[in-house]
């Protein structure tokens, strides 16, 4: 598999579940919505960021 192909699923497959995470946070925990949200960012960039790192070990 190309590196292409995983850099961009996996930036697809982050977004995708960056908005079902966030409509569970919504949804379940209304009053405490803010700090849902902000918790569930912080996670977002740190995955995000795991990610990006070990893409760029990889080898074309």
């Amino acid at each position: 598999m190309k590196k292409i192909y995983l850099e961009i699923g996996s930036s697809v497959g982050l977004v995708l579940l960056f908005i079902i995470a966030l409509v569970i946070v919504n949804t379940t925990f209304v009053a405490h919505s803010a700090y849902g949200n902000v918790a569930l960012l912080l996670v977002f960039v740190i995955v995000a960021g795991i990610i990006g790192l070990k893409l760029a070990e990889i080898q074309d």
